[in-house]
C-alpha cells in the first residue's frame, strides 16, 4: 500500500513564518531610518512673536516636517518659570588631562567659515514690526538709532523704528519667522570638527 504524499502547501506554510519575520525587522529598521531622515532633511519653521501691550509677552513657536505638522509653543513669557529646588554643590575631583587628544590649532578663517555657514542655514520668511524705544539720554538715543537704521530699511521688510528722546521705553509689536533644516546645521558642525580634530593638514 504506497503511503500518502504530503502535500506542498504544508512546505510552503513552514517557510512563510521566517520571510515574515524578516519582512517584520526590515520594516522595524526603515520606518525609524525613514523618520529620522525626515526631521533631518525637512525644514523646521520658528514664529516668534512680541508685543508690549495689552502686556509684554513674547511667544515661540516651532513647527517641524516643513511646517505641516502641528505647531509646539518652545517658549511663552507669560509662563511662570518653575522654581527648582537648589541643589547642594559638590566638589568634583579634577581629572589629569588627556595628552595627545589630536587638536589643532583653530585658525581664524575656520572660525569665520563656521559662522559663515551658520547664518547662512537660516532663511527668514517674514519680518515685520511697529516699535518705539528710547535710551532715556537723547544722544544715547540718536546713536543707536543711526546704527540700526541701515540694519532696519536695508533688509524690505515691513519695519518701522522710531526713536523716543524724551523716555526711556520699548513699545510696540514684532513678528519674525524663519526656517531652517537640521542638516544645515549639523553638516558645518561635522566639517569644522573635522578640520580641528582630524588628521593633519
Amino acid at each position: 500500500m504506497p503511503l500518502p504524499m504530503r502535500s506542498t502547501n504544508s512546505q510552503a506554510v513552514r517557510t512563510k513564518p521566517p520571510e515574515m519575520v524578516w519582512q517584520i525587522l526590515l520594516w522595524l529598521g526603515v520606518v525609524p531610518l525613514a523618520g529620522v531622515l525626515l526631521v533631518v532633511a525637512l525644514p523646521i519653521r520658528v514664529r516668534c512673536s512680541w508685543q508690549s501691550d495689552p502686556a509684554k509677552r513674547a511667544i515661540v513657536l516651532l513647527r517641524p516636517f516643513g511646517g505641516v505638522a502641528p505647531a509646539f509653543r518652545i517658549y511663552d513669557s507669560a509662563r511662570k518659570a518653575s522654581v527648582r529646588p537648589e541643589k547642594s554643590a559638590k566638589k568634583r575631583k579634577k581629572k589629569p588631562g588627556r595628552r595627545g587628544f589630536g587638536l589643532r590649532q583653530i585658525a581664524l578663517s575656520d572660525v569665520t567659515d563656521l559662522l559663515d555657514r551658520l547664518i547662512h542655514a537660516f532663511q527668514i520668511e517674514e519680518l515685520r514690526g511697529d516699535a518705539e524705544f528710547g535710551l532715556g539720554d537723547p544722544a544715547d538715543t540718536g546713536q543707536v538709532f543711526g546704527q540700526l537704521t541701515p540694519l532696519v530699511y536695508s533688509t524690505g521688510s515691513h519695519l518701522q523704528l522710531r526713536p523716543n528722546f524724551a523716555e526711556t521705553c520699548l513699545r510696540g509689536n514684532a513678528l519674525l519667522q524663519f526656517r531652517f533644516t537640521l542638516l544645515g546645521l549639523i553638516w558645518p558642525l561635522v566639517r569644522f570638527g573635522w578640520r580641528v580634530m582630524g588628521p593633519a593638514r
